[in-house]
């Protein structure tokens, strides 16, 4: 009968796993520090996060002005495109202007229906 009495009295391995845990997470240990610091840099980066989503949500307002400089550098580009097929046209009129099919013709020969302008 005194080995159940004293056997009831002694604390289970749970038990005493449970208090050498919380003896060494108390107020003042350094992994109750370190828990507290893990717990508040959560916090802190969630909070971090949130205010960006809502700043690009209602405040950034430089996807529009990359879209409007991306429109102009397209318009730009059209105009340059036709600046230069009306060079190359006025070009092709100058080298018209000095074509000679005489020129082409093998000596003595007649001139070639193709060469022909």
């Amino acid at each position: 009968m005194a080995e159940q009495i004293e056997a009831s009295t002694k604390p289970s391995f749970m038990t005493r796993a449970s208090q050498f845990a919380l003896s060494k997470v108390k107020v003042g240990t350094p992994l109750y520090s370190l828990a507290y610091g893990v717990a508040g840099g959560i916090i802190l980066s969630g909070l971090v996060y949130a205010g960006r989503s809502v700043y690009l949500m209602c405040f950034d307002h430089e996807y529009y002005k990359i879209q409007s400089r991306k429109r102009y550098y397209e318009k730009q580009l059209c105009f340059f495109k036709e600046q230069e097929e009306t060079n190359n046209a006025h070009y092709m009129a100058a080298l018209s202007s000095e074509y000679n099919p005489v020129a082409t013709r093998m000596p003595f020969q007649p001139l070639d229906s193709k060469y022909r302008f």
